[in-house]
């Protein structure tokens, strides 16, 4: 096995040799993980040596039933034009393999009395050869799967900390190449792994700090599990000549992102809303100014600030002629089954 994968770089890409099967290739320069197109090899570029786990989350949505998941999901929209099924037509769909990184996540936080305990049955174990025994933590214990983007820079409209559901998942196939656009991992594992368990970590050293009365001791048994790619539809659909776009995750249905056209009734009730909320805080803030200081002006300033946001809001969804929807992660579009 070869220790160096690199041959050349040059014009912003990196010339390589697969240390596996022996095929050489090209890849962008700014890649952290390879993956051989020949004999579906993944492994990191600094250290060839090291084949790593890589998966593929399965491709179950296909182009038109991914369109008409956000079409639907477009018509229960507050605001949607009434004919948008009889008169939208599908213009294009690109799909996207975004790249995630894979962590078992498995933190212990015993109390202390526990682990001496657990030390004193072993020593029992290794002088009486009894069975093994294993910690019972009364302290605090987080074990989970979470999945992050390993890019940082996503080319399709992306929520933050987006649930990837872990299901559905393959070893990685080289044929996929040919099926869509394949992002290249740019982020370092290895070095957001301790802001991945950090949410895990300080849940279970609170649990300890309730239930451990002589302080406890930290059991992280976290690992990275490997990389893998997930199934995103960028759709473009048209109404009245306009397009509109929508991202579908093509592994489960989820709408993540979605454009849809504004009635004349629909874009003129957001603009009354946001109008009658922002009338309601300068009306309330300035009756509460008067009443408590007897001035009405600073709670009619107040008011305003606080207002002006939802107003500003329905002004440019009224220019723009489309509505907006960004999936929240907690929520689950209709349509979808439960992950």
């Amino acid at each position: 096995m070869s220790k160096e994968a690199v041959l050349k770089r040059e014009g912003g890409f990196i010339l390589v040799k697969c240390p596996y099967c022996g095929a050489e290739y090209r890849v962008p320069e700014t890649v952290t993980y390879a993956t051989c197109p020949y004999c579906g090899t993944t492994f990191m570029i600094n250290k060839p040596g090291e084949r790593i786990e890589h998966y593929l989350y399965r491709l179950i949505i296909d182009k038109n039933k991914a369109y008409r998941l956000a079409r639907d999901f477009a018509t229960q929209q507050i605001g949607v034009v009434d004919d948008l099924v009889e008169n939208s037509s599908f213009k294009s769909a690109k799909l996207y393999y975004l790249p995630i990184y894979i962590y078992e996540i498995n933190i212990k936080v015993p109390c202390k009395e526990e682990v001496e305990a657990l030390e004193k049955q072993e020593e029992e174990i290794v002088e009486h050869k009894a069975r093994e025994l294993k910690l019972k933590v009364h302290g605090g214990e987080e074990t989970e799967y979470v999945l992050k983007p390993a890019i940082d820079k996503i080319p399709i409209p992306f929520p933050k900390n987006y649930g990837f559901p872990a299901r559905s998942r393959m070893y990685f196939k080289p044929t996929i190449l040919k099926n869509g656009v394949y992002l290249q991992p740019t982020l370092d594992p290895m070095k957001i792994f301790d802001e991945v368990k950090k949410p895990s970590l300080n849940k279970a050293i609170e649990e300890a700090r309730i239930s451990c009365s002589r302080g406890y001791e930290v059991i992280d048994e976290s690992k990275y599990n490997g990389l893998a790619h997930y199934p995103f539809w960028h759709i473009v659909y048209t109404y009245n000549g306009k397009d509109h776009n929508a991202v579908v995750d093509a592994s489960d249905g989820t709408i993540v992102y979605l454009e849809y056209p504004l009635s004349i009734k629909g874009r003129l009730t957001v603009f009354g809303s946001g109008l009658g909320v922002l009338g309601l805080s300068t009306g309330i803030g300035a009756y509460l100014s008067a009443s408590l200081i007897g001035d009405p002006l600073p709670g009619l300033i107040g008011g305003l600030v606080t207002g002006l946001p939802g107003f500003l809001y329905g002004a440019y969804r009224v220019a723009r002629f489309r509505g907006e929807y960004r999936f929240r992660p907690g929520e689950e579009a209709v349509f979808v089954p439960p992950r």
